[in-house]
């Protein structure tokens, strides 16, 4: 493996009681590419792809490495995937699972996280 530079970044949880876009949404986005591009919206449902440069068979090409799925299901839980691409590899893995159930008076959990691989 060869050798990486890895810098941590410090980002500030925000705790919300409405979403700052749209309120009626159940799930919030907010990007920031670079200095100047900005996307910040609410949605009912959502997928974000994030594509890196690679090097393969002498050339470089853009591959998909990480895709995050939102939506909501029919019983109303809200689940979040996250999933790790390589071209490597004949399928995904999931790397998370996040649930709530926001209109579930009755729930006593925040958030549920699986952190389980799982193969896609």
């Amino acid at each position: 493996m060869g050798n990486y530079l890895v810098q941590t970044v410090k980002m500030p949880m925000e705790k919300r009681t409405l979403f700052n876009s749209s309120q009626d949404k159940p799930f919030h986005v907010r990007c920031v590419a670079g200095q100047e591009n900005r996307f910040d919206v609410g949605a009912d449902s959502l997928t974000v792809t994030v594509g890196q440069c690679i090097r393969r068979d002498g050339s470089e090409e853009m591959s998909d490495s990480l895709r995050v799925y939102a939506e909501e299901g029919e019983d109303g839980t809200l689940v979040v995937r996250v999933l790790v691409f390589n071209p490597d590899w004949d399928e995904p893995l999931q790397i998370a699972c996040i649930r709530s159930r926001s209109r579930d008076a009755s729930s006593l959990t925040a958030l549920g996280c699986n952190l389980d691989h799982v193969t896609a």
